[in-house]
C-alpha cells in the first residue's frame, strides 16, 4: 500500500473531513516523520499483536530509491490513467523517468515492460500532459 503523508502543519485543503474531538492539532519539534502502528491477530489467535516503527525524517529519502520509487512510479501511472482528480502534477513523462532510475534488478524484464507499456500509452493518449515532480537520482 502507498499513501500519501501530509504532515500537520501542511496548508493542504481537505474535502468533508470531520474535525477533531478530542485532539489538538498542533506541531511537536523532532526528528520523526511519523510513527506507523499496525495490530494483527493471528489466524487462529484471539489477541492482537502490536507492531509500532518510527520513520525518522532522514528515512524517507533513502525510502524513494529503489523498489519504493519503482511501486510509486506504477501507481502515478494509475492516476494518470485515470486521469484522477489526486494526480496534481503526474505525467507519462514522470512515470517513465522514475521507473528507469528505479529499474535496478530485473530478472524477468517486467520492469522493462512496464516502462515500454507506459510508453506505448503516452504515444496514443491525446490529452494534454503537465511535467510532473522528478524523484532524486535522476
Amino acid at each position: 500500500a502507498l499513501y500519501k503523508i501530509v504532515t500537520v502543519d501542511s496548508s493542504e485543503e481537505f474535502g468533508d473531513v470531520d474535525d477533531l474531538v478530542y485532539q489538538q492539532k498542533k506541531v511537536i519539534s523532532s526528528d520523526d516523520l511519523m510513527t506507523v502502528k499496525l495490530r494483527y491477530k493471528e489466524p487462529d489467535g484471539n489477541k492482537s499483536k502490536l507492531i509500532k516503527k518510527v520513520i525518522k525524517n532522514n528515512e524517507i529519502t533513502e525510502a524513494l530509491q529503489g523498489n519504493f520509487q519503482f511501486a510509486a512510479s506504477v501507481a502515478e501511472f494509475g492516476l494518470v490513467l485515470r486521469n484522477s482528480k489526486f494526480k496534481n502534477n503526474a505525467s507519462y513523462d514522470n512515470v517513465i523517468n522514475n521507473a528507469e532510475h528505479s529499474i535496478g534488478k530485473d530478472s524477468f524484464g517486467y520492469r522493462k515492460e512496464f516502462i515500454d507499456l507506459v510508453k506505448k500509452a503516452q504515444s496514443i493518449d491525446n490529452r494534454p500532459q503537465r511535467q510532473g515532480i522528478i524523484f532524486k537520482g535522476e
